[in-house]
């Protein structure tokens, strides 16, 4: 296992493929790309979002809020990939 100064096993310190910060990277399941812990957690609400937005457009029910849910961790990732 990997270890580094701060403690952190099992994880490889690189640049995460959206923000490019140099962390501690996770792996998201059917993905090769690496993300820091900020990215992984955003990354994965969106892909649950998208679900969330098609089956409510299918079943015709308002999407008005995930929508915008969807737009606020948008604008948070590219926030932090710009100030990285």
């Amino acid at each position: 296992m990997l270890s580094d100064s701060r403690g952190t096993q099992g994880r490889v310190i690189s640049q995460c493929s959206i923000c490019g910060r140099t962390e501690a990277l996770f792996d998201l399941p059917e993905t090769i790309e690496k993300f820091c812990w900020g990215c992984s957690a955003d990354f994965a609400t969106i892909i649950v979002l998208i679900d969330a937005i098609d089956s409510a457009t299918l079943a015709g029910v308002s999407t008005d809020d995930l929508k915008s849910e969807l737009c606020d961790i948008s604008r948070r990732m590219l926030d932090r990939s710009q100030s990285a």
